[in-house]
Parts: C-alpha cells; sequence; structure tokens
C-alpha cells in the first residue's frame, strides 16, 4: 500500500471525519509492506500484511485462502500469506500478466475512466485484479486501488490493495474514477459514488436494468451504455473536474 494512501483513508468503523494513523514497521520505495493503521477514536487496529491491507470492521471473520470471489462475483487467485512478519515468495503475485487480452481490457478501462494522466486514485474491485498493473502503467502518475479478498499479495509499482466491509474507508470525493459490478448493489454503488470526485467517472460493469435506473436516479450523466458496460460522469455545472490531493508515484519522465 501506498503511504500516500493514508491520507484519503477513514475509519471503516467510525467513518469520516476519523482519519486512520499508520504504524508502519516495513516501508520500501514508499509503500507499506508490513504495519497497522490506527483509528484515534475507536482505538481500533487495522493490519497491513505483506503489503495487503485488512480494513474490515470489528467483528472480523477469518481470512480465505486459495480461490477467492469479489463482491460482485469476480473470482481470482490469492497467494498465500505466511507469518505476520512475511511476503510470499517473489514479494506477491504480478498484478496483470501483459497478455495481449489483458493489455485490451485494462485499455478499454482506462478509455472507459477518461483518465489520461494522473495524479489521483481510480478504485476497482478485485475482479478487475489482472487489469490493475496494466492500468496504473498506462495512466503516468495514477494509483489503482484494488478492494477485495483478490487483490491480496498483488505486487505492482502503482498498486495499492485492501478489504473492506459495506463501506469504503475512504474520504468522500477522493477518487478520480471508480469502477463498480453491477451485481454489487446500490449500497455499495452509492459509496463509489460518494468517493468519487465531481467530474469522475464511474464504471459499472454487468450493468442491468436496475443500475440503469439507480444512475437516472442519481443525476449522474450517461456517457456510455454498451456491450454490459456503463459509464457515468459525475456533473459539475460551469467547473472543471477537481482535482484530488493525491501525491503518489512520481513519474521520472512527467516530474
Amino acid at each position: 500500500m501506498n503511504v500516500s494512501l493514508t491520507d484519503h483513508l477513514v475509519c471503516p468503523r467510525c467513518g469520516p471525519p476519523f482519519g486512520l494513523v499508520l504504524l508502519a514497521r516495513d516501508v520500501r520505495d514508499r509503500r507499506v509492506r508490513q504495519g497497522e493503521f490506527g483509528c484515534p477514536n475507536c482505538r481500533d487496529g487495522f493490519p497491513v500484511v505483506g503489503g495487503f491491507g485488512d480494513l474490515r470492521p470489528p467483528p472480523r471473520g477469518p481470512e480465505p485462502s486459495g480461490v477467492v470471489v469479489g463482491e460482485g462475483g469476480g473470482a481470482a487467485v490469492s497467494g498465500e500469506l505466511g507469518d505476520a512478519g512475511s511476503e510470499p515468495d517473489g514479494g506477491g503475485a504480478p498484478a496483470g500478466d501483459p497478455d495481449s487480452g489483458t493489455a485490451g481490457a485494462a485499455l478499454r478501462l482506462a478509455a472507459a475512466l477518461g483518465v489520461t494522466r494522473g495524479p489521483g486514485l481510480i478504485v476497482v474491485p478485485d475482479s478487475c485484479r489482472d487489469e490493475a498493473g496494466p492500468l496504473a502503467r498506462m495512466v503516468s502518475g495514477i494509483e489503482v486501488v484494488v478492494v477485495g479478498w483478490g487483490g491480496r499479495a498483488l505486487a505492482a509499482d502503482g498498486v495499492s490493495a485492501f478489504v473492506t466491509g459495506p463501506r469504503l474507508p475512504l474520504r468522500d470525493g477522493v477518487a478520480r474514477g471508480v469502477v463498480a459490478e453491477g451485481g454489487a448493489g446500490e449500497g455499495w454503488w452509492g459509496e463509489c459514488l460518494r468517493v468519487l470526485m465531481p467530474g469522475g467517472r464511474i464504471v459499472i460493469t454487468g450493468a442491468t436494468d436496475t443500475v440503469r435506473e439507480w444512475v437516472s436516479s442519481t443525476g449522474l450523466v450517461i456517457l456510455l451504455d454498451e456491450d454490459g458496460m456503463m459509464v457515468a460522469a459525475a456533473a459539475v455545472p460551469g467547473a472543471s473536474p477537481r482535482m484530488g490531493r493525491w501525491i503518489g508515484r512520481t513519474d521520472k519522465r512527467n516530474p
């Protein structure tokens, strides 16, 4: 997890305005490998193991292993984590194998999100696990946040990952783009909309009539609705999209 993500995290139990404090035990290249987030209000702790954050509010159940399924049904193979002080061999599974299919899917996602360069945050579900790395490489200076157990053991520059509960532990309006699944439900779509900054885009895969009704009810501007993908933007009358405060990677070619 990128250490700068701390500026945008809130307690998954208390919510805004209670931000999290990071106690980092192992940081490499501004990425937290081992440590713990803490809430100054409820005093609860949220561990980071092998670069993956467990930001579930209590009570927390056991961690799954092997093949895990994302909230919207997307499956991914997660790496096994060892003891609390260790990482998988090689530092984790690469985020996004650069084959033509994955690259094509990442390119389509990047076009739908409309974010051409950073800085900023893009939030995606773990069903987009394979596209996360290529997407981060395509969009200079962006940080892709993978939400769900499928993000465990990912290793890529520009990719952070955590699991959470029914609410996103992020401040309001901090994401330049979000991706959600059609089967996630209105509660989760609402969370994605909450963290989306004015002018940002929400992409919903597996869009259904229920999704279309929800998008229409929120006042979002529909930009695309085809092949099961709906793209909508948060309208900002008379203003340009507001930039976030995210300070992530620095691209040496574009300082």
